[in-house]
């Protein structure tokens, strides 16, 4: 969740706080009561419950006939039911392998069509959809479990417990020792679950969880009401922000004063002063609701040396901003197959970039938004979930057909460049521009490693997906151990919480005493950060906005470690200018060829006409401006003397609450959770919602250098 919708009121926002915290006491009373009713795995020893959808069946087609066919099994599948059934059914392809189909919430009807798939020559198995209790999202369960055995184990031994379970090995886990993925022999649907938690008891084994492909982007109710508040407010502005190549001072999670000042003193013309540099002459005094990166820089190697890995979607790393700062695999050894910069685990390939059969697709669909005329444009994506919820809706907000078509165009245009945010990401670590004429990151010295684990996918009845496989996260995290990677920084903060990701950020520790794994708190306004930042040793970081306030979206609480600017463009007469400034990825010649009236105003929270450069927000530019600190750190100590542990110390002890401010219904929010308990009140309301406070790149660079200094390192 990014902002409260249609403006919350004081009084409401504290219930949602507390309520996030009653319902989920009053969840704990439930599963309890209904666990022997419920489907779960086990993690940290503990059930995580999950409920079977009715309303979904997941189809794997068989191998050999994904190569055999000359149409997408997916196509095939559904001309064969609308030839020979009564029901219309919608099939969304995921992969060559997988597809879903959605049917109507109903079990009997859902065994029905489980039955007419297994009767298809093509389709190897149907496998059930979960979601975690709390939530509405789509989980695949394959017939799959990553099993790690001890290191003592034999190969006979481990023979013997596959047999015994009925299991046989898919395929090693790459970059790692004893560990597979496995599939059972006889378990079918949900049972596969009993065999995980069957595993995981076993001394022998070291974990056993489900390989989980999560499906996010369902829901699409948020977007519609965000999408339309943007129209109905205007915020999309028809001029260009900002004409100087210099867009540092438009950075403002890097030094806020300019801006801040700007926004304050000149808010009729900021581009005027920001160009003119008219907040130098301001006697105005602010505070400081940045990094001060700025004051790092002037006095350290800029993270030079440091190599942070990526694990995220698309980086798109040929970006100028980025492209000096890419990691090369060089003479490492046991490179794959083509491997020089980075790796994508989703499609098993060396290309970290948007393939061209990427772009056929998503690109064409950016195209149409700026191609196409309206009627054209709202028939041919009539269909998305977003359209059929505005149809619905458009009396209710007082659309017309016209307005509908602009918020379609800014509906295609944003979600494309979301499929970019590992090149947004980057950017806002380690973006480098000559002669000062783009973007800054972080560290403009370090090095990136791009480690693609999602891939994003669209149907036309369905949308746009983001597909992420447990399997490749793990083999994500153990690539960028074997490259050599000082940090890594993983922008996904509510995954499904799993004993193999925990495993291998545990065995990274163990391996190298110097890395360190930074991760986004997540978007949820939860109470406690979400998986992978809630792992102990992994720093988890919140976002705050441009006014030193948490970020809205922002989840706080049990487990937060700091904060970072993390963009808000909801503040009233602030807006885009309010998110972080970073790399996109729809600059590429690609994207606009062919089309004939080029746009010569901005789109969306872009900066630039065409993308180059956009405005974000979220806990996952946060997490990347702490990674990018950590770089700055590391920069100074090129022998790596400071141990990882040290590293984090310094980080907390030079963070600070100086430029924070607490909002009423937080005040109200901890009063109420400190009465009645739920709160500890040796925690104070700051550390409560900010963690140890705002991270501080001077400062912490500082503290290295000093520190280096006293013990003769």
């Amino acid at each position: 969740m990014k902002r409260f919708l249609f403006g919350i009121l004081l009084t409401s926002g504290l219930w949602v706080l507390i309520g996030n915290l009653n319902s989920r006491a009053e969840n704990s009373v439930v599963k309890q009561s209904e666990i022997q009713e419920e489907l779960f795995y086990t993690f940290e020893g503990r059930k995580i419950t999950l409920k079977q959808r009715d309303d979904v069946i997941a189809v794997a087609f068989k191998p050999e006939a994904t190569q055999s066919s000359s149409l997408p099994l997916h196509l095939k599948l559904q001309q064969d039911f609308r030839r020979n059934q009564s029901t219309q059914v919608k099939i969304e392809r995921l992969s060559k392998q997988y597809a879903l189909m959605k049917v109507a919430s109903n079990n009997a009807k859902s065994r029905i069509m489980q039955l007419r798939l297994s009767q298809k020559a093509y389709v190897d198995t149907t496998l059930p959809v979960v979601s975690r209790s709390e939530n509405t999202e789509e989980i695949i369960l394959p017939n799959e479990i990553i099993l790690s055995f001890n290191e003592q184990l034999s190969p006979s031994q481990k023979q013997v417990i596959l047999q015994q379970h009925n299991l046989e090995i898919v395929r090693s886990l790459r970059f790692s020792k004893n560990r597979y993925v496995v599939k059972s022999r006889t378990a079918l649907g949900t049972d596969i679950l009993k065999v995980a938690n069957q595993l995981y008891q076993l001394k022998e084994v070291k974990s056993a969880t489900p390989n989980f492909i999560l499906l996010r982007n369902k829901d699409i109710s948020q977007k519609v009401t965000e999408a339309v508040q943007i129209f109905k407010k205007n915020q999309i502005k028809t001029k260009t922000d900002y004409k100087s190549n210099n867009l540092l001072l438009q950075q403002w999670h890097l030094n806020s004063n300019p801006l801040r000042v700007c926004l304050t003193e000149f808010a009729n013309d900021v581009d005027k002063c920001l160009s003119q540099g008219l907040y130098k002459y301001s006697e105005l005094s602010i505070p400081r609701t940045d990094i001060r990166a700025t004051e790092a820089w002037q006095n350290s190697h800029g993270g030079k040396g440091v190599v942070v890995a990526i694990l995220d979607s698309l980086i798109q790393w040929d970006h100028p901003d980025l492209v000096n700062n890419i990691y090369n695999s060089g003479k490492v050894k046991n490179k794959r197959r083509g491997e020089t910069n980075g790796w994508d685990f989703a499609d098993d390939d060396s290309n970290t970039r948007m393939s061209q059969k990427e772009f056929s697709r998503f690109g064409s669909i950016f195209q149409d938004s700026y191609r196409l005329n309206d009627d054209t444009l709202l028939e041919k994506y009539r269909s998305i979930p977003l359209m059929k919820r505005l149809l619905s809706m458009k009396l209710l907000f007082g659309l017309t057909r016209k307005d509908i078509a602009k918020i379609l165009r800014g509906y295609l245009r944003h979600e494309v460049a979301g499929l970019f945010h590992g090149t947004s990401v980057s950017g806002v670590v380690a973006a480098s521009s000559e002669q000062a004429k783009g973007l800054s990151g972080v560290a403009p010295e370090a090095s990136i490693l791009p480690v693609t684990i999602g891939k994003t996918l669209y149907h036309p009845t369905e949308g746009f997906t983001e597909l992420i496989e447990t399997s490749d996260i793990v083999e994500g995290i153990d690539y960028a151990v074997a490259r050599g990677a000082d940090v890594v920084n993983m922008s996904f903060g509510s995954f499904l919480p799993t004993a193999e990701i925990k495993n291998s950020i545990i065995r990274a520790h163990n391996k190298d005493s110097n890395i360190v794994f930074v991760a986004a708190a997540g978007n949820r306004r939860d109470i406690e950060v979400g998986f992978p930042a809630a792992i102990k040793g992994v720093i988890a970081v919140g976002a705050t906005n441009i006014n030193g306030y948490r970020a809205p979206y922002s989840s706080f609480g049990n487990g937060l470690t700091l904060v970072a600017p993390g963009g808000d463009t909801s503040i009233k007469k602030i807006g885009n200018r309010g998110g972080i400034l970073t790399t996109g990825g729809t600059g590429i010649d690609e994207f606009w060829r062919g089309i004939i009236l080029k746009p010569t105003t901005p789109w969306g929270t872009a900066l630039d006409n065409r993308g180059k450069y956009v405005r974000v927000e979220g806990t996952s530019f946060s997490s990347p401006i702490v990674a990018g600190v950590i770089a700055l750190m590391k920069g100074e100590d090129p022998q790596r003397l400071l141990s990882r542990n040290e590293i984090i110390s310094i980080l907390k002890k030079t963070a600070s609450y100086d430029g924070l401010t607490l909002s009423k219904i937080e005040k109200k929010a901890y009063k109420f959770l400190v009465s009645s308990g739920k709160v500890s009140k040796r925690v104070s309301i700051e550390q409560y919602f900010f963690g140890n406070g705002l991270v501080n790149a001077h400062t912490a660079v500082k503290e290295v250098q000093r520190q280096l200094r006293k013990t003769g390192k």
